[in-house]
């Protein structure tokens, strides 16, 4: 029995729009495209911004559902951070950093990444963040336990591999969307894309601006395809970095019915960008890089004694797929995120190191590497007693974890939530994509993903596989056409080696919306933001003063990696 009200399926896809105060509602004949729809009014929110620590907060309310504008609402909570310059304000930049399930009110992130936007960009727009609805402050989705229904608990393991541990998954999700589909309430409905961007565009009415001006980060670069799609009329400047291949991440190409994960190409772009990486490594040299010398074989070894026998480090237990799934995708996710001087790769790589020596000896000193060097912190000397070298591997893994945990956008649990929080991401991702409803196709896709990449590739299958059957509506969903013609064409940014959003996925973006031009950082890690000084001054020429490059431009990074340029 489902607690919340559920909506018939609109003809076509069931996207809405809000164009001045007004909501434009599909049909069939309209091809998908807003524009051609029926007009139903939708009022404009009230915003009384209020201090807030140093920024300036604010809440509005807005419908629920956007087929029934004067029914229910829901509060979304948003911070701005005001303009530093004392001339006149170009206006509002919504900034939005992806998740899906990315605050922005009081969240440390978020401030970071407006700092990141660069002083002339501070200067000249009030910068506005907003939770999404279902996240935060913003109707947060939560999935308490689904009332006379026994427990599963959370599997231990984040890549199942044997039949038992692939049914405790498959048991777990199962119990999640039970969960969610009768405790989680009416949101749950209304949280896709095409929601949120419906909710920015009121927003965007009420601060006063005529069109949009946006940067959006990661699964914020879907929003704001989705809204470029839904209101091409209203876009003033759209820049959007670690960009989603929009087809991909909801329908996918026509006879690809794989989950959504795998469509983004990630398990093939994670292989590749630590492939490279380690190339990168041996090319650096062993003074430099402490696994140089055949690096990927070494990180291979380690891995493999780590699977055959797990390390304890105290109340910490790595083993092959926590150091594969855990260490060393987050090492690649936060990277320098944000321009923070955070070298987690390098931190990786030191952490790395160590296990081969508690596992395999320091190797021949007459290779240079008695001590290692750790970027920041103090060099480790590697004939020290075993329970030093254990301690300084524990620091330098909890730091990655640390530096993920504050920097990779993840809501936070709420008590008794079945979902430990992550129903924000899920009712967004899951909302929007299409997937395969058998679980057994997931259990197939891991199957066939790890043939060609065995290392990462069952790991980006099962991270979405709650998405098999989610409960949540889809009618109000956006599923493109998203070839959008603006009369600013977009900025697209995008790392050369991202392994969280495949430079792929701005390459598509790009040949789908005439006239962008997309911007090649020469850099691993995920998304571009504060990175690289080249990348800053475009995104500044776009952002004020709506100028894109003459075309398709690569930037390095303001940082080298192993002592050298990427």
């Amino acid at each position: 029995m489902r607690n919340r009200p559920r909506h018939a399926l609109v003809a076509g896809i069931g996207a809405a729009v809000v164009i001045a105060g007004s909501v434009l509602l599909p049909n069939a004949a309209a091809e998908r495209r807003p524009e051609a729809a029926a007009r139903v009014e939708a009022p404009v929110p009230e915003l009384d911004w209020s201090a807030c620590g140093a920024q300036q907060c604010a809440e509005a309310q807005v419908p629920l559902d956007y087929d029934e504008p004067d029914g229910d609402t829901v509060k979304l909570a948003m911070t701005k951070f005001p303009a530093t310059g004392s001339g006149e304000k170009t206006g509002t930049l919504f900034l939005n950093l992806g998740g899906p399930g990315a605050k922005a009110v009081g969240d440390p992130t978020f401030a970071l990444s407006v700092r990141s936007l660069g002083p002339e960009v501070r200067a000249k727009f009030d910068i506005v963040g907003i939770d999404p609805r279902g996240v935060g402050g913003s109707a947060p989705a939560t999935c308490p336990p689904a009332p006379g229904r026994e427990p599963v608990a959370k599997p231990a393991t984040m890549i199942p591999e044997t039949p038992d541990e692939v049914k405790a998954q498959l048991a777990y999700d199962d119990y999640l969307r039970a969960s969610c589909d009768e405790t989680a309430g009416p949101i749950l409905d209304h949280m896709s894309m095409a929601d949120v961007a419906r909710d920015m565009d009121l927003v965007r009415q009420a601060v006063g601006d005529e069109q949009l001006t946006y940067y959006g980060i990661s699964y914020g670069s879907l929003l704001g395809q989705t809204y470029a799609a839904l209101f091409p009329d209203r876009v003033r400047a759209l820049a959007i970095d670690g960009v989603l291949d929009p087809v991909a991440s909801t329908t996918g190409r026509p006879g690809d019915d794989r989950p959504v994960g795998v469509r983004m190409g990630r398990p093939e772009a994670m292989e590749q960008a630590l492939a490279t990486l380690l190339a990168h490594c041996d090319k650096a040299g062993i003074l430099r890089c402490p696994l140089a010398g055949q690096a990927m074989m070494r990180w291979q070894r380690v891995h493999d004694s780590l699977a055959e026998r797990p390390l304890e480090l105290g109340p910490m237990t790595i083993d092959g797929r926590s150091f594969r799934g855990l260490y060393t995708v987050n090492a690649f996710q936060v990277d320098h995120m944000g321009g923070y001087p955070l070298p987690t790769i390098e931190l990786l790589a030191a952490a790395t190191k160590l296990i081969e020596v508690l596992r395999f000896g320091p190797g021949d000193p007459a290779a240079g590497q008695t001590r290692l060097k750790v970027p920041g912190r103090s060099a480790i000397d590697l004939s020290a007693p075993r329970s030093v070298l254990e301690e300084r591997l524990a620091g330098l893994l909890a730091e990655i974890r640390k530096a993920a945990a504050e920097r990779v956008p993840t809501p936070a649990p709420a008590a008794e939530d079945v979902s430990a929080g992550l129903a924000g991401m899920f009712g967004a991702l899951c909302t929007d994509s299409v997937n395969p409803a058998d679980p057994n196709a997931w259990v197939q896709a891991a199957k066939d993903t790890e043939a060609r990449a065995p290392r990462f590739g069952p790991l980006m299958v099962w991270v979405f596989s709650p998405c098999a059957g989610w409960p949540g509506s889809s009618a109000d969903a956006y599923r493109g056409p998203f070839d959008t013609r603006l009369t600013t064409p977009p900025l697209i940014i995008g790392n050369a080696r991202d392994a969280a959003t495949p430079i792929g996925g701005g390459e598509a973006a790009r040949d789908l919306l005439p006239g962008s031009r997309l911007i090649t950082l020469d850099a691993w890690g995920h998304t571009a933001l504060g990175k690289s000084g080249c990348v800053t001054k475009h995104v500044e020429s776009y952002l004020i003063k709506q100028q894109l490059p003459g075309g398709d431009q690569h930037c390095k990074t303001d940082y080298t990696l192993f002592g050298l340029p990427g």
